[in-house]
């Protein structure tokens, strides 16, 4: 139903500027208006002697009866309203009503608005949004200003397009900020005043607001105003981007002579591109940290493969999450090793597929691609294969039936509609059960831990020039620190005695971060403890030799042509287990690809302190051995991708081409 320019309207006011500026609009036009201001929101400062009525929250029975008793036919929603406190939602007997016929079937913050709103209509008025009023108050397509965003800056813009939306599609918030292709924060309950807070102290970087793609536009559009652009200033942001024609900018000649003074650039941009039938939703599934980082690669190739179009939701941990992605949850506690670790955390684990499969339904997206971790995506997937879902089901990493339970190949082939491997022989294994599989290649190769700054990690780390490294790594499972922490403590000390000015790094994860940190204590030499990937590839570039956990980060120090043997112990009932169902004769990847022992590889009771203390020193001493490993290790990385194209393109238009033709 149209509006209609003499009937009165009412305006429920909360806090900021908008409110004061829909006023003077009102009586500029001599249009009749009635103000009724939100305690606890509203001000006096910004409204004077305007309100005629002041009204808590939950008073919603009074503010009927004001309205109408005032001869309002139409109402505006404007100005910042936060989650109200308890005083304030204290309900009068119509809001408590409201609150009962939902019944807990409203969640979040756009079903509760949308809910307010029927209400309204439901007494007989017309809810109309600011921007009908204040035809000049949205943001316009283009550049506000004389500053300019760069191509890396329009670049970050797109990306940050496509992380908003998502945000806003699962109800969190509207805005995120993005630096060099990164997520920096997003934006949450509290604001985007306190996400630009938290982004305070960064170089560069853009705050871009967008309008959820399910909100009402009649209220609680993105807004930004003078106190936005400063306070994005002084964070060291370079400029702000919002989304054209779905948000409001108050004042906006006062916004954009800020922004020029500032040196700020500010742009109204279209969310066509990430709206578009061709923009495919990518349900994107990764436990372990391992299946984080190639998600995270994923995801930036989809996004440069999409030119910024590609939308992707899903589960992930830090990088992904650096990445853009807003997760369902925290997987952190998925990362799982051995059936019989597994048991005792059936019940998370089968609450989180049951969690998950529920969101992939609702989400309903495009195709779900999962990474790794059969343990949990497997049952996701075949959920989703026996309820008939017409979601196309790809998984990113073959189990290595090569290796073991070659019995899941055919498992595979029932629930899972595409495969997409990291090695050159798996596609054979997995073909003969009738299951479409492609060889991507490794994301290894372009992890860059061959670009490590060996100088810089020894200035941050006070490490001479003469103390040789010995990089340490446990594992990124807790299972796997509880089962080797002894016995490389016992080599460590060992190798301290033998090696007088030996410095020993050990690169971790945030989920065992405080785990190792306090294994460690009682270690010689006080061992640096880090968590970044960055610092974590400068250490290996620092490194004279390494001691690992089996499994990926075995190719990041062949990457890096660090020396290394690996170890591996699994508790004494998954040992048992695992002899009796291995089929290959290495567990070291760079050892499979060759098919021979290039790296030195002790498992179960050959996980000793003095065995590993004997192998490392050789490794950083036999200079023949360290050379003929490192020749050995250029081998075996040649055989990792597919010419023409790094492993996450070839990945990238996989899933995409497969969306696609869905």
């Amino acid at each position: 139903m149209a509006h209609t320019q003499n009937e009165k309207i009412g305006i429920i006011a909360g806090g900021g500027a908008l409110p004061a500026q829909l006023i003077a609009a009102c009586r500029a036009s001599g249009r009749a208006y009635f103000v009724l201001a939100l305690k606890g929101f509203a001000t006096s400062a910004e409204l004077g002697q305007e309100p005629d009525a002041w009204i808590r929250f939950g008073q919603a029975g009074t503010g009927f009866e004001l309205m109408s008793s005032a001869g309002v036919r139409e109402i505006v929603m404007v100005g910042v309203v936060r989650r109200p406190t308890w005083l304030n939602l204290w309900p009068d007997l119509r809001t408590f009503r409201f609150f009962l016929r939902l019944a807990g079937r409203v969640i979040g913050d756009n079903g509760l608005l949308s809910a307010v709103i029927a209400e309204i209509e439901h007494a007989g008025l017309r809810v109309i949004g600011v921007h009908d009023v204040l035809t000049d108050v949205l943001a316009p397509l283009g550049v506000l200003g004389r500053h300019q965003p760069t191509a890396n800056d329009e670049s970050d813009i797109a990306i940050g397009i496509v992380s908003a939306r998502d945000l806003g599609r699962r109800d969190i918030g509207q805005a995120v900020v993005i630096n060099g292709g990164q997520i920096v924060d997003a934006e949450c309950a509290d604001g985007t005043d306190a996400l630009i807070a938290r982004a305070k102290g960064g170089v560069g970087g853009t705050l871009v607001k967008m309008k959820k793609p399910q909100q009402e536009r009649r209220v609680d559009l993105p807004t930004i105003g003078v106190a936005t652009v400063r306070n994005a200033a002084a964070a060291g942001l370079r400029g702000i981007a919002v989304e054209a024609g779905q948000s409001l900018i108050v004042d906006r000649a006062e916004v954009i002579a800020a922004g020029d003074a500032a040196g700020l650039f500010l742009v109204g941009v279209s969310s066509q591109a990430t709206t578009a039938t061709d923009s495919p939703l990518v349900y994107v599934v990764a436990c372990e940290p391992s299946g984080d980082q190639l998600g995270a690669l994923l995801m930036r190739a989809l996004n440069n493969e999409s030119q910024g179009r590609a939308r992707i939701i899903g589960i992930g941990g830090p990088e992904m999450k650096a990445a853009g992605l807003q997760s369902l949850f925290d997987p952190a506690d998925l990362a799982l090793l051995g059936i019989f670790e597994v048991i005792p955390n059936a019940a998370m684990v089968l609450r989180r597929v049951r969690e998950t499969v529920a969101d992939i339904k609702t989400q309903s997206p495009d195709i779900l691609v999962t990474i790794d971790s059969w343990g949990f995506t497997g049952r996701v997937h075949e959920r989703l294969s026996k309820s008939h879902s017409q979601i196309p089901r790809v998984r990113y990493v073959a189990p290595q039936v090569w290796a073991w339970r070659p019995g899941r190949a055919k498992q595979l082939a029932r629930w899972v509609q595409h495969l997409m491997t990291l090695f050159p022989f798996e596609p054979a294994y997995f073909t003969k059960y009738g299951l479409s599989t492609s060889w991507v290649g490794h994301p290894v190769l372009e992890c860059g831990a061959d670009k490590g700054d060996a100088s810089a990690f020894r200035r941050r780390h006070h490490i001479a020039d003469h103390e040789a490294v010995l990089i340490v790594l446990p594992g990124s499972r807790n299972s796997e620190i509880k089962q080797l922490m002894s016995a490389f403590e016992v080599a460590a000390r060992a190798l301290c005695a033998q090696v007088p000015h030996l410095r020993i790094v050990i690169p971790t994860v945030p989920n065992v971060v405080t785990r190792v940190q306090d294994a460690v204590v009682s270690w010689p030499r006080k061992p640096i403890v880090v968590t970044t990937t960055s610092e974590r590839f400068d250490a290996f570039a620092a490194g004279r030799a390494a001691l690992a956990a089996s499994g990926t980060v075995s190719l990041e120090l062949a990457m890096a042509g660090v020396p290394h043997i690996i170890a591996y112990r699994a508790n004494p009932v998954s040992a048992f287990v695992l002899r009796r169902l291995i089929r290959t004769k290495y567990v070291n990847l760079v050892n499979v690809l060759m098919n021979r022992e290039t790296v030195p590889e002790r498992l179960q009771d050959d996980v000793r302190g003095e065995v590993l203390a004997r192998d490392v020193l050789t490794l950083m001493h036999d200079e023949a051995a360290r050379r003929s490993m490192q020749d050995d290790f250029k081998v075996a990385l040649a055989k990792l991708s597919p010419e023409g194209s790094s492993p996450s393109r070839q990945a990238a238009r996989m899933v995409l081409s497969l969306a696609r033709n869905n």
